[in-house]
């Protein structure tokens, strides 16, 4: 048996959620996804494609603002000084494209304490790609439709060290052995204003596949 949902996601995991150094923290946001499979057939360079289909696309270009200002605005009350690429990069992975960009700040005395980066996933985590926006309005719309314990998925996984720095990534796109003879696997994607149901199920394919080859079971 294989048990498969169909969750909210973004990526496995180079999506970075928080890293602390010291003073400087780092974030990288994916918010925007195509599927490699895409280009085939296409002329041209593949990387051209992407450009042409993913930062061209009003839809995705939307996606992906409404993550990084979710994170730079839940960042801000924790920062001196911020910046952000000015416009999202395509990040290449084995199975899709992604918009990314990334954001570094450099971290303020908060009660006389620069903040740990546990202090910075609570005050980031859910970010708007796993959990929508504004924030309690989207997770209490969530808990109402999804009628699923989400357990480990979309949660912060890293590591951190007794100063308080640390590096934090999105479990997504990832599985839970419930017994001998059944996975769930987690994946999913972003529904803004200009989605199609179509199109959103076939990204989320897109990221189920990797996990799906790993298992030996045939993909699409």
């Amino acid at each position: 048996m294989l048990d498969v949902w169909r969750g909210r996601a973004g990526g496995a995991t180079p999506e970075m959620l928080i890293q602390v150094e010291g003073r400087t923290a780092q974030a990288r946001v994916l918010a925007g996804t195509l599927d490699r499979r895409d280009a085939h057939g296409e002329a041209g360079i593949p990387m051209d494609y992407a450009e042409r289909v993913l930062a061209g696309s009003e839809k995705q270009r939307h996606e992906h603002e409404i993550a990084i200002q979710s994170l730079t605005s839940q960042l801000a009350p924790f920062s001196e000084a911020m910046n952000a690429h000015d416009e999202p990069f395509i990040l290449e992975l084995p199975n899709v494209w992604h918009l990314a960009s990334d954001v570094k700040a450099e971290l303020a005395e908060v009660e006389g304490h620069v903040p740990t980066c546990l202090a910075l996933i609570n005050a980031l985590h859910p970010t708007a790609a796993v959990c929508g926006t504004p924030t309690l309005v989207a997770g209490a719309l969530i808990r109402k439709l999804e009628h699923l314990d989400r357990g480990p998925y979309a949660g912060p996984v890293g590591w951190l060290d007794a100063a308080g720095n640390g590096e934090w990534g999105i479990a997504l796109r990832g599985a839970v052995i419930e017994d001998p003879h059944t996975v769930r696997l987690y994946a999913g994607c972003g529904i803004v204003d200009g989605s199609q149901p179509e199109a959103e199920l076939a990204e989320t394919w897109a990221k189920f596949r990797p996990m799906l080859e790993s298992l030996g079971f045939p993909t699409r």
